[in-house]
């Protein structure tokens, strides 16, 4: 019987066409699940983590910065309302005297006209809102309000006055004078500014007449005036 020549090619014998061993198929099977680029699958899987959690925590920052920003946002909404408490409770201390002066005032008017008998002369009313008038006059006072009077014969203030018509005056003394009053006026005390400048009528100096030469008639036989 005649023995059959030894095959090295034999996979049994592992011999170049042998299979390769489990570990040898890990081996292969790492080598070639490469990207095109070449870079491995592990590295891939790596970098992927990597921006996945960059994103996590990019994500979780822009949560707490929404956070802090409607914090933010209670904290304006709650100081804007405190502000608007305050002014109103400033508003209210500041104007409370005005309106407990305008109480009494109102008091007054009823109380004087049920007072009236008929007939009312003319003094009686003009008594009556004079004191009225100078009721406000304290009122306006107190909420530091100066009235501005203007006296007739004094010099004319532009920043306190108002020229509400003029008439002319051959007085060279008159000329820019108060001739009347019409209006006071009033001025704020704390800022030193006029509010509402007094109402008057001025004085101006008329413009002087030029003289007319009156023609002299010529004497009998003589010359003509030349003005004739």
């Amino acid at each position: 019987m005649t023995q059959a020549p030894y095959d090295s090619s034999d996979p049994a014998d592992g011999g170049p066409d042998a299979r390769p061993t489990a570990d040898g198929d890990e081996e292969t099977r790492s080598v070639q699940e490469e990207l095109p680029g070449g870079e491995p699958a592990e590295a891939t899987a790596d970098r992927l983590w990597e921006i996945s959690a960059a994103l996590a925590a990019i994500q979780h920052e822009l949560a707490r910065q929404n956070e802090r920003a409607a914090a933010r946002e209670r904290v304006i909404d709650r100081l804007h309302e405190e502000n608007l408490r305050l002014r109103s409770g400033e508003y209210r201390s500041v104007t409370r005297p005005l309106v407990t002066d305008l109480q009494s005032l109102r008091n007054d008017l009823l109380r004087q006209a049920a007072t009236l008998s008929d007939p009312v002369t003319v003094p009686t009313v003009a008594e009556l809102l004079g004191s009225f008038a100078y009721s406000i006059e304290l009122t306006l006072e107190r909420a530091g309000v100066q009235v501005l009077r203007a006296t007739a014969g004094t010099p004319f203030e532009p920043g306190s006055h108002r020229v509400a018509r003029v008439v002319c005056t051959d007085d060279p003394a008159q000329d820019g004078t108060v001739a009347e009053p019409l209006a006071d006026g009033y001025r704020d005390v704390v800022s030193d500014r006029v509010l509402l400048p007094a109402s008057v009528v001025v004085c101006r100096r008329s413009a002087t007449p030029t003289p007319v030469r009156t023609p002299t008639p010529p004497a009998p036989g003589g010359p003509a005036d030349p003005a004739h």
